[in-house]
């Protein structure tokens, strides 16, 4: 059993209250007529947003690099329950993402939004590479007798 198990399902978890977070904002533009204090709400919106948006994309971030750096360590069972939990959260992180670029805020945090989607197809990467090498390879008997070959072959 992995170690750090619980500290990536607790990063899980954080990701995914803060997408769910960001996501039930409103991004309508907050400004109809151009007054001082209209743009100045504008302007708060997006601030806001974009500090939530690269606060949930270093976590993300954090997230990736304690998966890789012991994805060795992983088991099946665990492995197929960190997919489980990603599952949701994709869809959040993706349906975010949709509503972010639809946005009329889009424009004034285009860079946000753009790392944002990078951590997004990282995880997503990560989430592909658990199903592979972690469960499906695991469960592969010819992978298995492949692999038991080369480990004879290498200590002979």
């Amino acid at each position: 059993m992995c170690t750090c198990i619980t500290e990536i399902k607790a990063t899980y978890t954080e990701v995914k209250k803060e997408t769910s977070r960001i996501a039930r904002k409103s991004f309508k533009r907050p400004v109809d007529n151009l007054t001082e204090q209209n743009i100045d709400r504008f302007l708060d919106a997006i601030n806001i947003i974009t500090k939530d948006l690269n606060g949930v994309t270093q976590s993300t971030n954090d997230l990736i690099k304690v998966v890789r750096n012991n994805f060795c360590e992983i088991s099946i069972l665990e492995a197929e329950d960190l997919l489980k939990l990603s599952r949701p959260i994709l869809e959040k992180m993706q349906l975010l993402l949709r509503k972010l670029i639809g946005s009329p805020l889009y424009r004034g945090m285009i860079t946000s939004v753009e790392l944002y989607s990078g951590a997004m197809c990282d995880f997503e990467e990560l989430c592909y590479d658990l199903k592979t090498f972690r469960v499906d390879l695991e469960k592969d008997e010819n992978f298995q007798n492949t692999l038991n070959d080369l480990n004879e072959m290498t200590k002979r």
